[in-house]
């Protein structure tokens, strides 16, 4: 049965394999991007596999306006959404900071993943509703640090990815156990892929990157076997983490410290300005 399944991020790397192999199987498919002319051609090449219908919205999800607005423009698109999976991501070496004051790779990488979860519950739930969010294991020491969320103190790359990874697990967590079964939502590794995501990363991290990258990389099919499995099953398990690269059988319990969790539902919702 056809299904109407957005993608965010789905211009390029993972979320762009992503859209196209669900578009051959001829699903009806919203993603967005930031680069208008590039998501139109891809929209244009996605259209015209086995009947699939493509959609692209620009927009930056880097602020709270632009999340918001993402959330506005899938709704006018749609009334229910089927299966929404978030794939946007960044790595920075340096601090970088948006037009809301926001700490850019907390922005992108975790908060418009709470954010459009959230706002659109509705349509999810309309739908057969299942959350898929492409994410990374647990850094050992990560933790969320409510004194400084955005890391204007001592700021490093690998502090940045351990505490954005942390948040997204403690978001489905919590997600999951807001909204029971009624929407699946699961986490998945994909693994270090060559997707051009390190564009930001400079210095030595960069020099890392060159020479680990081709040794350590995955390819782009093997990093989306467990989401399109997720994507293609009917399963209702939720609040789990998809550990090995390609092997959908394998998930952990996501099991968390719930008070930090619920601390940090809440201090989302005031970040991103949510009256929910």
């Amino acid at each position: 049965m056809k299904k109407t399944i957005v993608i965010t991020g789905g211009t390029g790397g993972i979320g762009y394999a992503i859209a196209k192999a669900l578009a051959k199987q001829g699903n009806d498919i919203i993603f967005q991007g930031r680069d208008a002319n590039k998501g139109e051609k891809i929209a244009s090449e996605l259209s015209n596999l086995n009947g699939s219908t493509a959609r692209f919205i620009a927009a930056d999800v880097s602020s709270v306006e632009g999340i918001k607005g993402l959330a506005t423009s899938i709704k006018k698109l749609t009334s229910k959404i089927d299966i929404l999976i978030q794939a946007t991501g960044v790595l920075n070496t340096e601090r970088c900071e948006t037009k809301d004051g926001l700490y850019g790779s907390f922005a992108v990488n975790y908060l418009c993943k709470f954010m459009l979860d959230t706002l659109l519950l509705d349509e999810l739930k309309l739908g057969q509703g299942k959350i898929i969010i492409v994410g990374g294991p647990l850094r050992k020491g990560a933790v969320i640090n409510f004194d400084d969320l955005h890391m204007k103190i001592k700021y490093a790359l690998f502090k940045s990815i351990g505490q954005n990874q942390l948040a997204i697990h403690m978001h489905a967590q919590e997600f999951s156990k807001r909204s029971g079964v009624s929407v699946p939502i699961n986490v998945v590794n994909a693994g270090m892929v060559k997707t051009g995501i390190d564009r930001n990363v400079k210095g030595f991290m960069k020099f890392i990157f060159i020479v680990l990258g081709p040794i350590l990389a995955n390819s782009i099919d093997k990093a989306i076997v467990n989401v399109i499995a997720l994507a293609e099953t009917d399963a209702k398990d939720s609040g789990y983490f998809y550990p090995k690269v390609a092997i959908p059988a394998i998930k952990e319990k996501i099991n968390l410290d719930v008070t930090v969790a619920s601390k940090l539902w809440d201090e989302s919702l005031k970040i991103g300005k949510l009256n929910v």
